[in-house]
């Protein structure tokens, strides 16, 4: 989703304090002075070239310089050209049958928490979280360097962590604010119904208010994201069977056969019926526009970025990585950025304020590793396990994650250790949850039933939202589709969804 541009170098106030932290024993013995050679190969984070690549300048030289403290430890990095997790999710359970996977892979929180890996490929690594990080001194635990509200992302149902999460990307809706100094908006809504208020200023000032872009399943998929986990916030115990930070498909295909995820459910329509609402302020073309494109992309779908440079459209939605590319357009100063509000009982009666700070976004930027078992490579022994742990904790001390992070993502990543330092973008700071996020229900358009229904999905949005198809038409085929979708997954894991 991300798209990456090289900030330049941003090592320099490291360098000290890397020479100041890897002397000594206090990275305890694993992996430092002698020793047999250990060799770890690990995976980059996907599409940004081989190690030698600027977007990897940053983990280069914080590799260079371990290796250098660490005389028997060479890291290899290895390019990861997968355009999905799925696809190297395939690639790992290949190499692990025979027991050739890498040490440290690419990972996502979401088939880590949620079961759909293989059990026993990866390792169970909160005892190593459990204990101080070694280059962090008082530190209590390498833990509580974490965000408080990342940690649920990385925790299993079990209890376990089989994954480190580098850093957090986040949505929000950017404006012109030439736009809404015209429509004398004079500053971002707090609620939902405050902003389509400020879509019907920007309409009566002539301004076409928003493009709500249908081309790939961002928008569509957020909105979902944002409205299901708002509106079914006090009925999400009812169907939170496998009880991680985001609903499986086994507990959608539950909250589907309970009813509760269903167009019966007023409390459930009511996110349709306000998606309808946007009808009336969008900008046609929205199949022709994505909001996860590249603004380099010369055929549909293509960024929408350009409407709001041009002052085309008010109001876009859009996410944090955009800051550091509508600033490389020439876009400076000239825009704005606000969280999605959080649907009240003045938009709906089944509102209930619910905050949306970081439901849409998270933890799935860059520096998403798992551990494998010796079972999924033979060469992961205990010891080497220790070893490799120890250079993830290298990486992962506050200034060195925030370090190699501004270089790989412009400072539109933000690190998920609180310590760490941030670009500081204009307005990132407003995306970011500083407490517990509400669990996070994704029902159809995210892949979590299936690829096939989040097409279908996708197709019968993209009708509702281009005004082509009435609501009491979407809502009946939406709910063939959920229920056809809930039956299709039980059948395809043999579930009996009676028994929940």
């Amino acid at each position: 989703m991300l798209r990456r541009t090289h900030v330049g170098a941003a090592l320099v106030a490291a360098g000290a304090l890397v020479a100041g932290c890897s002397g000594g024993g206090s990275a305890s013995s694993a992996g430092s002075g002698g020793g047999a050679a250990v060799t770890i190969k690990a995976v980059l984070p996907p599409n940004t070239g081989p190690i030698t690549a600027a977007d990897n300048a940053g983990l280069k030289d914080l590799t260079t310089q371990y290796e250098k403290a660490h005389k028997n430890v060479t890291v290899q990095w290895l390019p990861n050209n997968m355009s999905s997790i799925t696809q190297s999710n395939a690639q790992l359970e290949s190499q692990a049958s025979g027991g050739s996977a890498p040490d440290v892979v690419w990972e996502q929180y979401g088939p880590v928490t949620s079961g759909a890996l293989p059990a026993g490929l990866l390792q169970n690594i909160k005892p190593y979280l459990d204990k101080p990080n070694p280059y962090v001194p008082g530190s209590s635990s390498w833990l509580s360097l974490f965000q408080s509200s990342v940690v649920p992302y990385m925790t299993s149902p079990n209890g376990d962590i089989d994954i480190l999460l580098g850093s957090s990307v986040e949505t929000g809706f950017f404006y012109s604010k030439a736009a809404f100094a015209k429509a004398g908006i004079a500053g971002p809504p707090a609620s939902w119904a405050d902003f389509m208020t400020d879509l019907g200023k920007l309409k009566s000032a002539g301004i076409t208010p928003l493009m709500y872009t249908t081309g790939e399943p961002c928008n569509p998929s957020w909105f979902e994201r944002l409205a299901t986990s708002s509106l079914l916030a006090n009925q999400v115990s009812q169907f939170d069977v496998n009880h991680a930070q985001v609903t499986n498909g086994l507990d959608v295909a539950v909250g589907i056969h309970k009813g509760i995820i269903s167009m019966n459910n007023p409390r459930y329509a009511a996110g349709w019926k306000l998606l309808g609402q946007l009808v009336g302020f969008s900008a046609s073309g929205q199949s022709g526009y994505g909001a996860c494109q590249n603004p380099n992309v010369t055929t549909p779908p293509q960024s929408p970025q350009p409407l709001l440079i041009q002052g085309k459209v008010g109001m876009l939605w859009g996410g944090s990585w955009w800051i550091p590319q509508l600033n490389s357009a020439g876009f400076t100063d000239k825009f704005g950025v606000f969280p999605e509000p959080p649907i009240t009982s003045a938009s709906t009666p089944y509102g209930l304020g619910t905050s949306t700070l970081g439901v849409i976004g998270g933890p799935n930027g860059n520096g998403q590793w798992s551990i494998t078992s010796q079972r999924a490579d033979s060469t992961m022994t205990p010891a080497k396990t220790a070893t490799v742990m120890n250079f993830m904790a290298w990486i992962f001390t506050p200034p060195h994650l925030g370090s190699w992070l501004k270089i790989s993502g412009s400072g539109s990543y933000i690190p998920t250790e609180t310590d760490a330092p941030t670009v500081n973008l204009p307005g990132l700071s407003s995306l970011v949850p500083t407490g517990k996020v509400p669990t996070v229900v994704d029902v159809v358009l995210d892949d979590v039933l299936s690829a096939a229904a989040t097409n279908s999905g996708m197709r019968l949005v993209q009708n509702y939202v281009n005004g082509s198809m009435s609501y009491p038409a979407f809502a009946s085929q939406w709910q063939s589709l959920l229920t056809s979708s809930a039956q299709a997954w039980a059948t395809q894991n043999h579930v009996d969804l009676s028994k929940y």
